[in-house]
């Protein structure tokens, strides 16, 4: 992140919008005095950023951005990240007593060089526009949060050196954030639920293979068995079948022809002749002739009705009359009211003219009394304003007043600095003693390798124990390991003799199942050969007694080779744990020599004696390193002491400045009284002159006062009475105003009457041009009404012939419906009985045909009883027939273990034997082919189980790796040591050879070259030593870090810490270190007081506050 412009508005002191332009900026200064604002500026960019600044102490913190005396601040950004551009805003706004921020945005500019958004322009990309998605956005651009941006590129006032003294935890963190590590832990997260993956898979597998515990080689034989068995009994059934088939074949065919002929007897028998033919057909006859005549009679009253119609139509017509009538009425009407129509009309328009005359005359009386009340209050109000600035004049002057303890702050700022400067002293020689018990314990050499000596010669001892343990447990798995072997080898071979005894018994038992079954004269069910003997029958083999046999074989074996394999895999696990334990002692053995060179190594080691010398050199540096912490106690205690003495000489002096800005204030509040002028470094006298001032003043405006108070009733008077007038007139005005409105409404309300009375009248005259006379009228009404009348008489004449015709209709097809039914039903007789071929018949003479028909019935129904007795004597000798055949072959089912009852019910049962049998067969194969498949499903789950444990055991050991005190913890060593090698370069420059920077166990020591190399702690460096080795480690964050990580590119870094600690060789080797730095690709920017370092910087920005806001002026290039 690169900062290209930043603008202020109302953010803390900076009230006036402010720019800051960093463009062409490599290297610049913030300069100013205390509490201008220099620090302000740097919080401005990170509160852009982060919407906080590290100051404010919290990263939700957004209170003191807000200026005081402001209601709305806004902050612009323009920062380049690589080559592309960036800006991002935010608003915060006062609500009532809550501050909140309002609005905020983040976007990319597709000109890498633009500044601002052109309205004519190419818009940019909006990457955010909400405050929940600001800092995310901005954090996954910079990959920084806000505290490791103020920890890395920010460096805050008076947390300079807060990387250098971070605990080894919270440094891991950073540099793992830095470095993009968190893909690590994901990764490790991901394997631990890999393996726990693996874990539930294996243990599905298991109690699926359990499943198939009942699938072994003994039960596939014997299902194989029994599927040849009935392989065989499927043949002697297909040639069983046939005759049982045959057989219902023809019981079937007679018990058809038997119940053919009884169902034709029944539907002879049902033919009669009906009751009521002829009667039904003489009525017919007789509705017909009446329906013809009242149909004629229909037909001349409706010719009469349609004559009668068309004479009226063509006749006068009652509507127009009346319409006709009512015109000749309305034309008296008018013609009556015309005269008084026109006479009010002129009446209206005189009253008119009078009314226009009294508004114009009332109008402007209203002027003049205007004019009038206008001058009055000019002349109030300007007595008034005049009054009102006498009254702000001495509130200003009154508040003019000499604050309390303004007399002798001088003096006691005196005496608080000579304190301070007593505990500089005293601090001064603390530190000197430190400094001899230092080197004193720096001599004696690193207590770390003592340490790590006691550490390792633990863990030597340990695994030498544990060696010794695991070399006994190892022997004793071997032994049992082999015993398992031995074991497994005896139950494999008890396993082949059970199988071998168990094939004998099933090829018996087969042989025994078939022998019963032989028939002499019929073929063998084995070799199919004609059977002349039956041979003696077998006695029941062992069976049974040989599975049992060969299932705990099976299962001897099984566990017995479960347990060989499980020892096997103890063994390997314990032979590895052994060569563990031995590669640790080998490595504790190398590292102990390597801490003890001069005691004896390998075989020859005295652990005891190491033990004793190792006790021996901690003693020593123990009483050294008491002595080195009383001595720091020491300096602690001056510090402290040096601390309270100085902060209470800087409150003082903070009273003593803000004494002084109060006087500026009060001289600023009552500038334009033009007070005057005061020498600001004599408080006392300042105050004291500024208060005569205020109090002459003060009587003066009282006397103004007054005199003004006077003036202002009498102005009050006179526009009260200019305004009563204006109101009268304005009364006066309204009135005649009313009276003019309704002289208009009258007047042209009689107009409108006019106007209209007269378009009627001519409208009128038009419509009775072609109307008959008025005397006319009563003859033409009476012959309206004759033609009325005679329409009248038709229709009714009409409807009554109609209704008669419409009956009668009605009657004839309700006799002609019946004839139609009764024809129907004969038809449908003779069609039910159309296959026994009946005589043909005349259906218009419906007693002649019942009769010819219900003659043949009768003798059809003698014939059909004689074929009747013969059809069911042919049925019962085929019945008898199948089901001798039918027992045979439910018997032969039933020997073969199949249930008859499969067969079902009816004549059909002897064709679903070859079914039944198939069936079986089909499932004898099908268990088979299921035994089969659960072996092989067993084998491979076996295989599964094996490859699940061995992806648990990878993915267990990376879950492992992969936590905090693992790999992470070996990345961010490794990038600590980089990091640590970077900033020993600029310690070096910056000490004048005399530093080198190294880390041990998270904490970071100095190795001083000019004390024969010793190593201590930056714990123990002075101020200035501090400040060189916080610098040399941030400049190398910034350097080194963005090439480690890859993810996060450092290009800028800003100091917001003084460097008046440092003497004037150090001063200038900072300086050279900053002006290199910032002649890569990265921009540098400081915040000092020294004048001698911010005149090589060749930019400078200037901060100056005055008393309403801080302004910023920019200086070289």
């Amino acid at each position: 992140m690169r900062p290209v412009r930043l603008e202020l508005n109302g953010f803390a002191g900076f009230r006036a919008p402010t720019v800051v332009d960093f463009t062409d900026t490599d290297y610049f200064a913030l300069v100013g005095p205390t509490g201008s604002g220099k620090s302000t500026i740097l919080d401005a960019l990170t509160f852009a950023l982060y919407g906080s600044a590290y100051r404010w102490g919290r990263s939700n913190a957004i209170s003191y951005a807000l200026a005081p005396t402001s209601n709305r601040c806004t902050v612009s950004l323009t920062f380049d990240v690589g080559s592309q551009r960036y800006q991002v805003a935010r608003e915060v706004r006062r609500t009532g007593q809550q501050i909140q921020q309002k609005a905020v945005s983040l976007v990319q500019f597709t000109d890498p060089t633009a500044v601002a958004v052109e309205s004519d322009g190419p818009q940019p990309e909006v990457l955010a526009g909400e405050i929940k998605e600001l800092n995310p956005a901005i954090e996954q651009l910079l990959g920084l949060s806000f505290d490791d941006f103020c920890q890395c590129v920010v460096l805050p006032q008076g947390d300079f050196a807060r990387f250098l003294s971070a605990s080894a935890r919270d440094r891991q963190q950073i540099l793992l954030k830095l470095l993009g590590a968190a893909q690590y832990e994901g990764i490790g997260k991901r394997a631990g639920a890999q393996a726990d993956q693996a874990a539930r898979e294996i243990e599905v597998l298991n109690d699926q293979l359990s499943r198939h515990a009942d699938a072994t080689p003994e039960a596939e034989a014997t299902a194989q068995a029994r599927a040849e068995t009935l392989e065989h009994l499927a043949a002697t059934v297909d040639q069983l079948v046939p005759r049982v088939t045959e057989a219902h074949t023809r019981a079937h065919d007679a018990d058809a022809r038997a119940d053919k002929l009884r169902s034709e007897t029944d539907l002879l028998t049902s033919i009669r002749t009906p009751d009521g033919i002829e009667e039904m057909q003489r009525h017919a006859t007789q509705a017909q002739i009446e329906a013809r005549q009242t149909r004629d009679a229909a037909d001349a009253a409706a010719q009469t009705l349609s004559d009668a119609t068309k004479e009226a139509q063509s006749g006068p017509q009652r509507t127009d009359l009346t319409f006709t009538r009512a015109r000749y009425t309305e034309k008296a009407d008018l013609a009556a009211r015309r005269d008084g129509v026109i006479t009010e009309a002129q009446r209206a328009q005189d009253e008119l003219v009078q009314c226009e005359d009294r508004r114009k005359a009332a109008a402007n009386a209203v002027s003049k009394a205007r004019r009038s009340t206008e001058e009055t209050r000019e002349r109030r109000d300007q007595i008034r304003q005049t009054h009102e600035k006498l009254q702000r004049r001495q509130q200003l002057l009154a508040a003019v007043r000499t604050p309390d303890g303004v007399t002798d702050l001088t003096s006691r700022a005196a005496a608080r600095s000579s304190d301070a400067e007593t505990a500089a002293g005293e601090l001064a020689e603390a530190r000197d003693r430190h400094e001899q018990a230092s080197r004193a314990l720096t001599a004696a050499g690193d207590g770390s390798r003592l340490t790590d000596a006691h550490h390792t010669l633990d863990e030597l001892l340990d695994v030498i124990a544990l060696l010794t343990d695991a070399t006994r447990e190892l022997d004793d798995c071997a032994e049992v390991t082999s015993r398992a072997e031995e074991s497994v080898t005896a139950a494999q071979v008890r396993l082949d003799a059970a199988t071998a005894t168990l094939e004998k018994a099933q090829a018996l038992a087969g042989a025994a199942q078939l022998r019963p079954q032989l028939q002499v004269g019929h073929a063998c069910l084995v070799c199919e050969q004609n059977v002349t003997t039956l041979p003696p029958p077998l006695s029941d083999p062992a069976l049974h007694a040989a599975k049992a046999a060969r299932a705990v074989a099976a299962d001897e074996h099984r566990d017995l080779l479960t347990r060989y394999e499980d020892a096997k895999a103890t063994f390997a696990d314990k032979q590895r744990a052994m060569d563990g334990l031995t590669t640790q002692r080998t490595l504790h053995d190398k590292r102990l020599s390597t801490l003890l060179p001069d005691r004896p190594a390998g075989t020859d080691r005295d652990c005891d004696a190491d033990r004793a010398h190792l006790d021996e050199l901690t003693t020593s540096r123990d009483q050294l390193i008491a002595n080195e912490q009383q001595a720091r106690d020491a300096v602690q205690k001056a510090e402290t002491a040096h601390e309270s003495a100085a902060s209470a000489a800087a409150a003082l002096q903070r009273e003593l400045d803000r004494a002084r800005s109060t006087l500026h204030s009060t001289l600023g509040t009552v500038a334009a009284l033009d007070p005057p002028a005061l020498d600001t470094d004599d408080l006392t006298a300042a105050w004291t002159d500024l208060e005569t001032w205020a109090r002459n003043q003060t009587a003066t405006a009282d006397r103004d006062l007054t005199a003004t108070a006077a003036e202002t009733t009498d102005a009050q008077k006179a526009h009260s009475d200019a305004t009563n007038a204006l109101d009268a007139a304005d009364r006066a005005q309204d009135a005649a105003q009313a009276a003019h409105t309704a002289a208009v409404r009258d007047a042209a309300t009689a107009d409108l009457e006019q106007t209209t009375l007269t378009d009627r009248l001519n409208e009128l005259d038009t419509l009775l041009g072609q109307a008959p006379p008025e005397d006319k009228l009563p003859t033409l009404f009476e012959e309206c009404t004759r033609l009325e009348e005679a329409v009248k008489t038709a229709t009714t004449e009409s409807r009554r012939t109609r209704e008669k015709a419409k009956t009668a209709a009605a009657e004839q097809e309700q006799w002609q419906e019946r004839t139609t039914s009764a024809r129907s039903a004969l038809t449908a007789t003779r069609d039910a009985v159309a296959a026994l071929t009946p005589p043909s018949l005349d259906t218009d003479d419906l007693a002649a045909a019942w009769a010819t028909l219900t003659g043949w019935a009768n003798r059809g129904v003698s014939d059909r009883q004689a074929a009747t007795v013969r059809a069911d004597s042919d049925a019962q000798t085929a019945h008898d027939e199948a089901d001798q055949l039918l027992g045979r072959l439910e018997a032969l089912l039933r020997d073969k273990g199949l249930d008859p009852h499969d067969l079902g019910d009816g004549p059909g049962r002897a064709a679903q034997a070859p079914r039944v049998v198939a069936v079986a067969a089909e499932r004898a194969r099908g268990q088979v082919e299921l035994i089969q498949r659960s072996l092989a499903d067993a084998a491979s789950m076996r295989e599964k189980i094996d490859a699940a444990r061995t992806r648990q055991k990878v993915a267990a050991e990376l879950a492992r790796l992969m936590r905090s005190t693992k790999f992470p913890q070996w990345l961010a060593n490794s990038a600590l040591d980089t990091l640590v090698a970077g900033a020993s370069q600029s310690l070096r420059q910056l000490s004048g050879d005399r530093f080198d920077l190294s880390h041990q166990k998270g904490e970071f020591y100095v190795i001083d070259h000019f004390d024969a190399d010793s190593s201590r702690s930056v714990r123990t460096l002075s101020g200035g030593e501090t400040f060189q080795a916080s610098l040399a480690l941030a400049l190398a964050l910034s350097d080194q870090l963005a090439g480690l990580g890859g993810a996060t590119k450092l290009e800028s870094i800003f100091l917001d810490e003084g460097f008046g600690t440092l003497d004037a060789e150090s001063l200038q080797t900072v300086a050279d270190t900053l002006q290199n730095l910032s002649l890569g690709e990265r921009m540098v920017g400081v915040i000092t007081h020294v004048t001698a370092l911010a005149e090589q910087i060749p930019v400078q920005f200037h901060v100056q506050r005055d008393t309403r806001t801080s302004t910023v002026t920019r200086q070289g290039t």
